[in-house]
């Protein structure tokens, strides 16, 4: 059933609050959505009703008819009534999307007493799963600009990430969309294994670094989950022909030194 509220209006006090809590401050990524809560009112109700509103800019047209974007931002907040989960979807032209799910109060939910508290954007290198505080599986990457990244994969939660050491910002990956490029990549095309994405938690290890690699080099082209500054580089790759040339300038500078 559609709200009754009267839109357009401002965010109310704790949707802002939780809004900016998973879009930490001092994480430079997060700093253009932060604006945008700050700035944008709540214009619209989302397709799935009460509790999914749309923000948006002045004079924008907005839209729930395309599909939906993917997640930004995803929190929870575990309290003694139950779970509330706020999700931030990302950036559509001058639309904003945010959902709040869980508890029918969420005002109140500042008054209730707190169990645990979590969001995927807060998660650094070498930590536990923000979900189950499970240990997870990194994959460092590097690209040729030298920009580096976390590829990580949760077994006992099933979720995959990716987090990016130049903005902090740590950007979920679907599982689904991230399982069918790794078929692709490694030419699989049995449907037992090709179709069954739970495969690629069932056994740790089972995908090399190289392949889970091409995999998210694959699907970003598709996606662009992050803005990558130059090429990632592979695996067990050789350096890029630049690198060499000037290793190997280097080199012959040096031989030349000692011959004189």
């Amino acid at each position: 059933m559609r709200s009754l509220e009267r839109l357009p209006r401002e965010l109310k006090p704790f949707e802002r609050e939780l809004l900016l809590w998973v879009l930490p401050k001092e994480r430079t990524g997060y700093a253009k959505y932060r604006k945008l809560i700050e700035t944008w009112p709540v214009a619209a109700v989302g397709r799935r009703g009460e509790g999914n509103y749309i923000l948006a800019e002045a004079g924008w047209n907005v839209d729930i008819e395309s599909p939906l974007p993917q997640l930004f931002a995803y929190g929870v907040v575990e309290h003694e009534q139950g779970t509330l989960t706020i999700s931030i979807l990302e950036r559509s032209g001058g639309q904003l999307e945010f959902e709040m799910e869980g508890v029918a109060d969420r005002a109140a939910v500042a008054n209730l007493r707190q169990i645990r508290k979590w969001s995927f954007s807060e998660w650094l290198p070498s930590q536990l799963c923000p979900s189950c505080r499970s240990s997870v599986r990194e994959i460092r990457m590097t690209t040729t600009a030298s920009q580096t990244l976390v590829l990580v994969l949760c077994g006992r939660d099933r979720r995959i990430w990716v987090y990016d050491g130049q903005s902090g910002v740590n950007s979920l990956i679907p599982v689904t969309g991230f399982y069918n490029e790794l078929m692709l990549q490694t030419g699989i095309h049995d449907p037992k294994v090709a179709l069954d994405p739970n495969r690629l938690f069932q056994i740790p290890g089972a995908q090399s670094e190289s392949q889970l690699i091409r995999a998210f080099s694959s699907y970003n082209r598709l996606r662009n989950k992050v803005v990558l500054e130059g090429d990632l580089i592979m695996a067990g790759e050789r350096k890029p022909n630049w690198i060499r040339r000037t290793v190997a300038s280097l080199a012959g500078k040096k031989k030349q030194t000692r011959q004189r």
